[in-house]
């Protein structure tokens, strides 16, 4: 064995070895083989070269013994009619005629024919055979003699210089490659020098930038200004075409930063291609980032000081301040500076928007005549300060250029080069001109050190750029909190997690008459001292405040203790959320109460059963009480911590038990549990789609059916379903039933039967007996039911073995808007029934899609009623240019909080509103320029500001809890001080049109809805009712305004003999209202008839009309043209308390009567709700 092994060895190493030497000869062999190839193949470069060599001082020396014969030349000519004979002869013929001819000519000498005659010689014959003889394509090498290298060169010359040859394709080519290259070099050049001014140019507005000790900029600063002039011009751009053309990604954070080298270099990629004229507005728009910067840097060190003011003043770390007498201290030091008569002031803490409009005195609003009127071109911007780039001069034309170019070349390539040279020219001819300026601002710019801000450099740091991200968790222990939760219940810490981390973002603040955190006390500081306040004044201020606010021991230790209320409550609340999802484990978005009282009465052996049964006194106000067994999670939440609040003991200990008993009377397995995360995690992206889809319904259904698609492949036995969504609608008057289904959504494969078909009553289908009762309606096996309808006729029986369900979707008012469709007749398996679990989980789809729905709905009407106010506002403040409507959205990167969506714009000159079907996502770190929306959002405060040369007004849209949906970015342009007519205006419909938005969002039983009804044209769908809602808030508001008249008020009016037109036309218009016949009469141009109507009566009746009622029989037409033509202005000047509640409530009629009119002309179908069955 060992020696048969070593064989074998002794085999394989003889083998390896032979190998190697195989591979070694192999490579030896190769290498010799290359080297010898290279040596020959240089041998033969040599010998090549050589023969050249030879050949060239050949011909060298030929040229200089025998040039070439002059005589040639006689050929040349630009005669372009005989060109191409000339060519043809002198390349083709004459060579070999030449030769033959001067050898006929030797041999007739050498035979001395000339001489003898009888010497016989035929010159024809001689020349034809030596031709034959002497053909060149048969002989070559023959030396050349002076006048046909002669030839040559005038052929090389008419092909060089004429061009009309058909033939000298490749003289064309050569000429053409040569002018293509000439300017090219041409334009290369030009635009070398646009490069070196342009670079130039951001050298100076470099200048421009406030930079930090250093000498450098933010990065993310460069990167804002950038993509904010990408937007602004993109407004302008109708072709929509991208203004760079380099792609521009953020940077996250402010610390990587620019020197002047880096800025020109980072910046030219992005601008190089720009015209003169954007080049120009570029500029423009960087100095006046330079500008917005410089205020930001000043208004940080103000933010700071305040911030440290509220620490100072939160003596016991609650997070918050008394606002009632933070303002009571502002009114203080407002009166005090006043009295100083000091040249600057700060704003009036008694005025908005220092304060809310609510507390407000509503006679502010519309009888303010003290105040003189404030054109807006009395108070305008200050200039930006810019960089200049110097316009156009005139095209260069060099002496040297030909003249015959554009003649031989092509018309459009002449064009082509025309219009490059032009372009390249435009873009530096700004530099010819004003030369003298452009170096007196060189000179400036470079003798300029960085900016001095309060006297000091800049340090490069912004402390409070994100406050509101630093210090949203500044007196909050909802983290701490939960963690202590979670710690607590083991079972729960997961779920805990879960609802933790995908709550709604702490960076926005709600708004609070009573208190301010830290980043609203801030704005509220910053917005009453001003923007031009000195320093000084500001650390005044601060020392005021800091001096004056203080809390007495009773009043920090009950903030501290109802501080430490509201976060036990939190996070009861939390832990019962966490609760109600383990019990409601398929997501289904309910528990049955009769489930939880058979676990609650076992709770301590059944010791405290009567207080459970005494439990339902809790859900008195739900639809618990009403008959439904069914909890939510609200409902859940609000049961237990009753029964918690009556059982005895200390509460915090009963809670922890009660908990800790429910937790663990409910038991899950590995699989449910990993079913119900996967479930609700599904769920949960539904309603974020929906919170992120700007507004569009698409994404929602596109999320509604990919959950129900996985659900079915992961827990469904990976069956084949098919879904369809349909909505309630109002029937037209033509048709039978009063509401029909029609399918709005649907998976794809039944889109060319489903998609907006309608179901009526009278047709098969189990849809309207969800509808109905409420409750979902299964049909196991639809071949056996008779009274499914199949909008698929051509479906065989074999292809109806499947399954149906039909599920109710259900508003938070138990009202039923719709169907959930879903089935599987696409599964050919016969185990294709939905499961209980399945069911539930369908369930818990119908609420996440009714929440979504809901909430998408909710941003449309918002944005319907933005539109009404807008529409409202348009003709009576002129000098508001145009208004931006964002709403906002949840943000993928949670430590920015939330993005931006610009729903509308509204051009004012106009009154158009543009609503945006994909609108454009605005992110904090990408506008820092327009940082005052997110400041805005996140304090819930009205902000005015500065932002691009021009003045914006920032005024939250809050929900019912005091945050802020969206924010209105008012634009008025140079007009820094709204004339007090415009400003009282625009305070009031900001104050209904927040009123209007608190109704809407308000989540309120159908009922409380129909008492709040005050037109008839509320009593139609709801989006007719957000048609006119504002209206009606303005149109009760002014009613009060008039109630307050009385004969004394109206005694001004009466007294006027001869009353000023505007006056009369008032007075016209309102009694039209109520004596329509009276338009086509001369009562109505009698002033003496008209102020007769003037009394009680007229105002009781002004009290109680409708203007969309259709009892009215004034046309619109005839009132609009006594109310429209009065300006507002002019009716504020006239100082007229009852003309001026007179005008505004005839206008608001207008309004109202022409909305009316514009809904019933319009038959779009209208969606409708019906109330669902007391669940018994």
């Amino acid at each position: 064995m060992e020696s048969g092994c070593s064989g074998k060895s002794s085999m394989e190493n003889c083998e390896s070895v032979i190998s190697g030497f195989t591979d070694v000869s192999r490579d030896s062999c190769k290498k010799i083989f290359i080297d010898i190839m290279q040596e020959r193949g240089l041998k033969l470069q040599k010998k090549t070269l050589k023969n050249i060599k030879i050949q060239r001082e050949q011909r060298d020396k030929v040229e200089k013994e025998a040039p070439a014969d002059v005589l040639a030349r006689e050929w040349f000519s630009q005669d372009k009619a005989s060109v191409d004979t000339r060519t043809y002869l002198l390349d083709q013929l004459m060579p070999t005629v030449v030769h033959g001819v001067q050898s006929l000519l030797m041999e007739l000498e050498k035979k001395k024919v000339l001489e003898d005659d009888s010497v016989k010689f035929d010159p024809v014959n001689y020349l034809g055979e030596f031709l034959m003889r002497q053909n060149p394509e048969f002989i070559s090498g023959t030396e050349k003699s002076a006048y046909i290298r002669g030839l040559e060169q005038v052929v090389a010359d008419l092909k060089d210089n004429v061009f009309d040859l058909e033939f000298n394709r490749l003289g064309q080519l050569k000429e053409e490659l040569k002018e293509t290259q000439d300017n090219r070099v041409q334009v290369e050049g030009i635009q070398s020098q646009v490069m070196e001014k342009r670079k130039g140019a951001l050298s100076l507005q470099f200048q421009e930038w406030t930079l930090d000790v250093s000498g450098r900029i933010p990065l993310a600063l460069v990167q804002s200004a950038l993509k904010s002039f990408f937007e602004v011009i993109s407004q302008y751009a109708s072709d929509h075409k991208p203004v760079y053309n380099k792609e521009l990604v953020t940077a996250d954070t402010m610390e990587h930063r620019l020197q002047e080298e880096e800025f020109i270099e980072y910046i030219y990629p992005f601008i190089s291609h720009l015209s003169t004229d954007l080049f120009q507005e570029f500029l423009h728009h960087m100095a006046q980032c330079a500008d917005m910067f410089r205020e930001t840097i000043r208004h940080d060190i103000w933010r700071q000081k305040f911030s440290d003011l509220f620490i100072a003043c939160d003596s016991g770390k609650v997070g918050f301040l008394d606002r009632q007498r933070v303002l009571s201290l502002m009114e203080k030091f407002y009166d005090i500076t006043s009295s100083e008569a000091e040249t600057w002031q700060p704003r009036n803490p008694r005025q908005w928007p220092i304060i809310e409009l609510g507390e407000m005195d509503p006679a502010d609003f519309w009888a303010e005549f003290q105040e003189g009127d404030n054109p807006p071109e009395d108070k305008v911007e200050n200039p930006t300060t810019t960089v200049s780039v110097i316009a156009s001069s005139s095209l260069p034309g060099g002496e040297g250029q030909k003249e015959a170019q554009s003649e031989d070349l092509g018309e459009g390539r002449t064009q082509k080069y025309r219009d490059e040279m032009w372009s390249a020219w435009m873009l530096i001819g700004a530099e010819h001109r004003d030369e003298d300026k452009r170096d007196h601002q060189a000179e400036d710019s470079s003798s300029r050190v960085a900016h001095l801000i309060e006297g000091k450099p800049w340090s490069g740091d912004l402390l409070t750029s994100d406050l509101a991200i630093r210090y949203s968790s500044y007196g909050d222990r909802s983290e701490e909190e939960c963690r202590d939760a979670a710690s607590k219940f083991i079972d729960l810490r997961t779920i805990i997690s879960d609802i933790n981390t995908r709550g709604p973002s702490r960076i926005p603040s709600a708004f609070n008459d009573c208190a301010l955190n830290l980043p609203q006390f801030v704005q509220l500081m910053e917005t009453f001292v001003g923007e031009v306040a000195p320093l000084a004044a500001v650390e005044e201020l601060t020392s005021f405040i800091q001096r004056e606010y203080v809390e007495t021991e009773e009043e920090r230790i009950a903030l501290l203790a109802k501080v430490r209320h509201d976060t036990l409550l939190a996070r009861q609340k939390l832990v019962l959320q966490a609760l109600f999802e383990k019990w409601d484990n398929d997501g289904s978005g309910f528990l049955e109460l009769e489930e939880i009282e058979v676990v609650l009465a076992k709770y301590k052996e059944g010791m405290e059963s009567e207080v459970v049964t005494k439990g339902r006194e809790s859900l008195s106000s739900s639809r618990s009480q009403r008959g439904s067994r069914k909890l939510s999670v609200t409902e859940f939440i609000r049961y237990i911590l009753s029964l918690i609040h009556q059982l005895p003991g200390p509460e915090e200990e009963v809670y922890e038990n009660m908990v800790e008993f429910l937790t663990i009377s409910v038991e899950r397995t590995q699989a449910e549990k990993l079913r119900g995360a996967s479930r609700r995690k599904w769920l949960q992206h539904i309603q974020l789609v929906a919170e992120t889809s700007g507004g569009r319904f698409e994404p929602v259904y596109r999320a509604v059916f990919q959950a129900l698609y996985k659900d079915a492949e992961a827990h469904g036995n990976n069956k084949k379903i098919s879904a369809s969504i349909a909505l309630l609608e109002q029937s037209s008057v033509r048709e039978r039933w009063n509401e029909v289904l029609r399918y709005v959504a649907c998976t794809s494969e039944d889109a060319i039967y489903l998609l907006n078909k309608t179901l009526t009553r009278d047709m098969k289908g189990v849809s309207f007996a969800a509808v109905d009762s409420g409750t979902p309606q299964h049909v196991p096996r639809i071949q056996y039911h008779g009274n499914i309808h199949l909008w698929n006729t051509e479906r065989s029986e074999e292809e109806k073995k499947g399954s149906l369900i039909v599920l109710p979707l259900m508003d938070v008012q138990q009202r039923v808007f719709g169907t959930l469709s879903i089935d599987t007749l696409r599964e050919l398996r016969d185990r294709n029934i939905f499961l209980t679990h399945e069911i539930h989980f369908y369930q818990g789809v119908t609420n996440a899609f009714s929440t979504a729905y809901h909430h998408v709905q909710r941003q449309r009407n918002l944005v319907q009623l933005v539109s009404s106010a807008l529409a409202w506002i348009y003709s009576r403040a002129p000098n508001i240019r145009a208004i931006n409507t964002y709403l906002m959205e949840p943000c993928g990167d949670k430590a920015q909080g939330y993005v931006f969506r610009n729903m509308m714009h509204t051009d004012n000159s106009t009154g158009v509103s543009e609503i945006y079907s994909s609108p454009a996502t605005l992110r904090r770190r990408d506008n820092l320029f327009r940082d005052y929306l997110f400041k805005c959002a996140d304090s819930s405060e009205v902000i005015t500001t500065d932002a691009y040369g021009e003045r914006h007004i920032a005024v939250p849209i809050r929900d019912p809890s005091g945050r802020a949906l969206g924010v209105l970015d008012l634009n008025t342009g140079h007009c820094r001080d709204l004339p007090a007519h415009e400003y009282q205006d625009l305070q009031k419909m900001l104050q209904m049109l927040q009123s209007a938005c608190y109704e809407i969002l308000e989540e309120e039983p159908s009922r409380d809805i129909q008492k709040k009804i005050v037109l008839e044209a509320e009593q139609g769908p709801g989006q007719r009712r957000v048609g006119v809602l504002f209206h009606r808030f303005m149109l009760q508001d002014l009613r009060q305004c008039v109630s307050k008249l009385d004969h004394q008020s109206f005694a001004e009016l009466k007294s006027y003999k001869d009353p000023p037109v505007m006056v009369h036309s008032i007075l016209k218009a309102v009694l039209l209202l109520f004596c329509p016949a009276w338009a086509e009469s001369e009562e109505i141009h009698s002033w003496n008839q008209c102020k007769l109507k003037v009394n009680t009566d007229l105002i009781r009746k002004i009290l109680s009309f409708d203007p969309t009622a259709q009892s009215v029989q004034l046309n619109p037409e005839i009132l609009a043209k006594y109310i429209k033509g009065i300006p507002r202005g002019t009716v504020w000047k006239q100082g007229s308390i009852p003309a001026e509640h007179l005008y505004n409530w005839a206008f608001t009629c207008l309004s109202l009567m022409e909305l009316s009119q514009k809904m019933q002309n319009t038959q779009s179908p209208s969606l409708v709700s019906l109330p669902a069955p007391n669940q018994m």
